[in-house]
């Protein structure tokens, strides 16, 4: 068998073995809407994830689509299997799901299956970036600078969603759950390429991740003082409480990392994905700043943000001066492209974070303007029908295309932010749900059930 066709044969049975992973008890969710502080269990959705199709991989304007977020959610769990979690409140209670998180039967399922999702969630990167061309290291740090200053002066999507939100305060609720994702976790990927020996670009990342530990005092991590921000907001601070929320957009951003982490081949590539990220993160936070400060005032803490503003301008200087382009002088013309590479496609990946959740704020922001949209389309034929009781798990899905959800029995809530008042549906109610927007329903009523209808293309 040719190495070509034994990559065909494991991405055929690549469903196959991740349905099996998704099957374990630990991911099959429960009725309650945040997860408990228990960071084994969340919820993979199985049922929708055994409708994705996971021979044709998302293309670059695909990023949203169901079979992504589907993707992305086992990559996060196979990613974090791999770094340590262990709950605040202690492990007493939660051995045997330590032990099944951990163990060899889910740890075979990732490792033979890890590879194969990486071309899957990523494939879409090498026909949407394009460095081909000079390859110096002058050519380098002139697009560098270049993608930094056009993120500088350009506005966030997301926080001016925030702004322009009917209901901000959950609109912004729901910004801080997509910075959870690693705000929580914070520097676990870059840990992965702190080990071997390459000279004093290894000691400039090393500065940056000993910054974001708080140079091991405790109270100064990063994560602590993110935890500090959610709190103000009566926020859940445990890793995954909102697992349920988190978008396909940032979970590709928080995945990208680890990818290029895991494999040390895209060592350069890494290198220049976080030297973007390290120059366009202080800018952002104090973009941020205002955002917050003008909706909540004083009540909430931003001393994360604060924090992040000041010292992200100093790890820009040190990634770009230090790691990329010392790299680049180092190590000749031939990293060059890689490195050009890391960045671009960190900059694509971030207009994916900030897109998906600015898509997700206007959506959830006007759900009485898509009750009414939903009347005003064309459906298709079969309607897939969906059975709910108050018992059942409760898990958010994402649909490749628009449909229409309509109550046939009972009431349900449609739940489309992690803090925000659900939306109450009854029998014949109906709501259009765009394409890529995350929702869960919970039903109200023994009995509910709704119908999922597509919306044809000329509706």
């Amino acid at each position: 068998m040719t190495i070509q066709s034994a990559e065909e044969e494991i991405d055929r049975t690549l469903g196959r073995r991740i349905l099996s992973f998704a099957r374990s008890p630990l991911f099959q969710g429960d009725a309650q809407v945040l997860h408990p502080p228990n960071p084994y269990r969340r919820m993979l959705v199985p049922d929708a994830l055994a409708e994705a199709d996971f021979d044709r991989p998302p293309a670059a304007d695909e990023w949203a689509a169901h079979r992504s977020l589907s993707a992305h959610r086992l990559l996060g769990t196979f990613y974090e299997a791999e770094t340590v979690l262990l709950p605040e409140q202690g492990l007493a209670p939660l051995h045997a799901d330590f032990d099944l998180f951990y163990g060899s039967e889910l740890r075979e399922l990732r490792e033979s299956s890890v590879s194969a999702l990486e071309r899957f969630a990523f494939a879409c990167l090498d026909d949407a970036v394009d460095v081909s061309g000079a390859a110096t290291p002058e050519v380098l740090d002139a697009y560098f600078q270049h993608v930094v200053a056009e993120a500088e002066n350009g506005p966030s999507p997301a926080l001016a969603a925030i702004a322009e939100a009917r209901d901000r305060e959950s609109a912004a609720d729901l910004y801080l759950v997509q910075l959870a994702l690693d705000g929580l976790t914070e520097a676990s990927a870059m840990s992965r390429n702190l080990a071997g020996a390459y000279g004093p670009e290894q000691s400039a990342l090393f500065k940056i991740f000993i910054d974001e530990f708080g140079y091991g005092v405790y109270d100064a991590k990063h994560t602590t003082i993110f935890a500090k921000m959610l709190r103000s907001r009566a926020m859940a601070t445990h890793v995954h409480a909102y697992w349920n929320f988190y978008l396909s957009g940032p979970l590709a951003t928080n995945n990208y990392y680890y990818y290029l982490s895991r494999d040390h081949a895209k060592f350069f590539r890494y290198a220049g994905a976080v030297t973007y990220a390290e120059a366009v993160f202080a800018p952002a936070f104090v973009e941020m700043v205002k955002v917050f400060r003008d909706i909540f005032g004083d009540s909430v803490d931003l001393h994360y943000c604060d924090e992040h503003a000041h010292i992200d301008e100093h790890h820009g200087r040190i990634t770009r001066e230090e790691v990329l382009l010392a790299l680049a002088a180092r190590h000749g013309p031939r990293v060059v492209p890689e490195l050009m590479r890391g960045v671009a496609e960190a900059r694509l990946i971030g207009g994916w974070f900030e897109d998906d959740t600015a898509a997700q704020i206007r959506w959830s922001d006007d759900l009485p303007r898509h009750r009414e949209l939903a009347g005003t389309v064309r459906l298709g034929p079969e309607p897939r029908r969906v059975a709910l009781t108050p018992d059942s798990p409760f898990g958010t899905r994402s649909h490749d295309d628009s449909m229409v959800l309509e109550v046939e029995r009972g009431e349900v809530e449609l739940i489309t932010t992690p803090t925000g008042p659900p939306e109450r549906l009854t029998r014949g109610d109906v709501m259009l749900i765009p394409a890529g927007r995350l929702y869960g329903m919970r039903a109200m009523a023994s009995g509910s059930g709704c119908l999922l209808h597509t919306v044809t293309p000329d509706g």
